[in-house]
């Protein structure tokens, strides 16, 4: 049976990254059988750009800034692929990225998702060439979580020689460019919402890898897989960001414990739990009290957490004490001071 696999691509402010993204798609060994481009109310020229790069892409654009996963969940439902692939647009994967994507799902029906080796752009003007160079620094090989709940990009800021090379399976896929089958976003999904989408953006990729390891499917890492992509967040930048930027990533980590944590982990971790947030809300008091607003933001949206728990704990597979082995460990150091 032919497998088909679409691609969804969401724009904000995105024309100056836009062309070298598709132009990366289009050179697939494997190219998708369907791309949609959501522009979510840009004010520059990046919808025009995609529509003339990628003629046979169906481009939409919205009125508003809807966010990254009501984008997303958009694109989805209108590209239902049995494989279906999420690209930012200042991502560049290499040819055979979603070939690799499509052969390891094809090899085990119980991964249900795949993320491959992401690297930093470089200061080319293209983001640099599409195989790893020798002073290559790594932007992610997949999710890796802590004890106290924080869940990192594995290998950010490292560098890449000789790190993280081999195939394995991870907490889940950097929604800059995660592949997912189609049977495992169906059934994380809580009605149509694939991606929370009260989480607008930031954290939603998170969440999604969190139900999908309770609800019994797997994330696979493949080295050989390779991408690169301009990050613009990272906890060392918090200080940078704009306030609204850290209240959305703060109010998304209570809604994610929420929703997702199960009893048996506030047993074993709550207190590294509990000391993680007091941190986080001392933190907020002394540098940057509009963030104490997340408080506000997630009891507002408490019986919709509630009901997507009770849905999500209902049909839960996964043992709790293999849940707790993918939570090990302290976050590096520089990961601690200042980031939610």
């Amino acid at each position: 049976m032919t497998t088909t696999m679409t691609v969804s691509i969401v724009l904000f402010e995105s024309a100056a990254d836009v062309e070298g993204c598709l132009a990366a798609l289009q050179a697939q060994e494997r190219p998708p059988d369907q791309v949609v481009i959501i522009d979510n109310g840009s004010n520059d020229d990046g919808a025009a750009i995609a529509r003339r790069v990628m003629r046979d892409a169906r481009v939409e654009r919205l009125p508003v800034n809807a966010g990254f996963a009501a984008a997303h969940n958009l694109a989805i439902d209108m590209a239902p692929g049995d494989i279906h692939a999420v690209l930012n647009p200042d991502c560049r994967l290499a040819p055979g990225y979603l070939r690799m994507a499509e052969a390891t799902l094809a090899g085990d029906a119980g991964i249900g998702s795949m993320t491959g080796r992401l690297l930093r752009y470089r200061d080319d003007p293209d983001g640099g060439p599409l195989l790893e160079q020798d002073d290559d620094v790594l932007d992610s090989t997949g999710m890796i979580a802590f004890r106290n709940r924080r869940v990192l990009d594995r290998g950010s800021d490292e560098p890449a020689v000789g790190r993280y090379p081999t195939s394995e399976d991870v907490f889940g896929a950097s929604g800059a460019a995660a592949v997912y089958r189609r049977a495992m976003l169906e059934d994380v999904a809580f009605g149509r919402e694939f991606f929370d989408e009260r989480f607008f953006t930031y954290r939603e990729d998170v969440d999604l890898a969190w139900r999908a390891l309770l609800l019994g499917w797997r994330c696979r890492y493949e080295p050989s897989a390779l991408a690169r992509h301009r990050r613009r967040v990272t906890p060392g930048r918090r200080r940078q960001l704009p306030n609204a930027i850290n209240r959305r990533s703060v109010a998304n980590r209570w809604r994610m414990l929420a929703k997702n944590e199960l009893g048996a982990g506030w047993r074993r971790d709550g207190l590294r739990i509990i000391a993680r947030d007091i941190g986080i809300l001392g933190y907020a008091a002394v540098r940057e009290q509009t963030t104490l607003a997340a408080v506000l933001d997630v009891a507002r949206d408490a019986r919709r957490l509630q009901a997507w728990r009770r849905d999500l704990m209902r049909r839960r597979s996964i043992d709790p004490e293999a849940m707790l082995r993918w939570f090990e460990g302290s976050p590096p150091e520089r990961a601690r001071v200042g980031s939610a």
